[in-house]
């Protein structure tokens, strides 16, 4: 990885497929964006397909020339994820790059998704653990890479695997933990599996950037955190950068974990972070694979 990584070192991408879940809005609007620049068929993914088509409109007025694309889906509903994955299997012949950006934070009360799972672990981790299941196939054709976005609060997450709805005592911020550091088990247990089929499975981070996903942080401090945020956090478009080069760089190879430097007084540039050391835990990566696979019925051919 170049030290002073900028998207002007994006490969051309011409005749590159690429889905990017979430791609409607901050973070993964700028990663969509910049791959479509740089010559890939982008398609969207979009819980609100009317703001997906608004941001595809936005986008070209930046690149007209653009292929760019969206495609309903709601990682909250197992329903929905199958739906667009068979979209997607009639609309391309293999993937090459499937980002799994989208998710929910700091739901302020317990919801469930359509399937009766917590809200956070439900969309974030299990919507994103089936959508890469039932694309296996196509990126398993074009040796493609799959990169899952997980969050520094990673760290502070736990596998209450007793608690899973998180009925007995609901935390917002617990639950959105929970769920990141479940993107990183899966990203490292995928790509143990996955590896031997010529994919390639990268967890990344997008530091701290104000976007939409903190508006339900808590009201005591939501004010506060978003005058940090524009302080010593990291513009949407820059934090699409970890997703980018881990979706472009072949000398990337998986079970990394790339994010962003977090020195406000420097630069931030994308490089290679450590795991939390709870993402580490090749037993509780394997049990919540299992689990996974039979709380959503999607079952990996690996």
């Amino acid at each position: 990885m170049r030290p002073n990584w900028t998207p002007d070192d994006l490969p051309n991408l011409r005749g590159k497929t690429a889905i990017v879940t979430g791609g409607n809005g901050g973070v993964g609007y700028y990663t969509a964006l910049e791959l479509a620049m740089h010559g890939a068929k982008v398609i969207i993914g979009s819980r609100d397909p009317r703001r997906g088509e608004e941001a595809i409109i936005t986008m070209k007025q930046t690149a007209s020339n653009i292929d760019v694309t969206v495609e309903p889906l709601n990682l909250a509903d197992l329903k929905s994820v199958r739906s667009f994955a068979d979209t997607i299997h009639g609309k391309v012949k293999g993937i090459d790059v499937l980002i799994n950006n989208a998710g929910v934070m700091a739901v302020p009360t317990r919801e469930l998704t359509a399937d009766g799972f917590e809200m956070h672990f439900g969309t974030n981790h299990l919507g994103h653990f089936a959508l890469t299941g039932l694309l296996l196939p196509l990126i398993e054709k074009n040796h493609g890479r799959i990169v899952t976005v997980s969050a520094q609060s990673a760290q502070m997450g736990d596998i209450d695997f007793s608690d899973l709805k998180m009925d007995k005592k609901y935390r917002p911020m617990a639950g959105y933990n929970r769920s990141k550091l479940s993107n990183i088990l899966f990203a490292r247990e995928l790509n143990r599996r996955a590896k031997k089929k010529g994919i390639t499975s990268i967890a990344v981070h997008p530091g701290t950037s104000p976007t939409g996903i903190g508006r339900n942080a808590p009201k005591g401090t939501k004010a506060f955190g978003l005058i940090l945020m524009k302080i010593f956090g990291t513009p949407p478009d820059q934090s699409s950068w970890p997703s980018l080069i881990a979706a472009t760089d072949s000398t990337i190879t998986g079970d990394i974990y790339v994010g962003l430097g977090m020195n406000p007084l420097k630069t931030k540039k994308p490089k290679f972070v450590d795991f939390p050391k709870k993402a580490l835990d090749v037993q509780v990566a394997e049990r919540l694979w299992l689990l996974s696979e039979k709380l959503t019925g999607v079952h990996y051919d690996l």
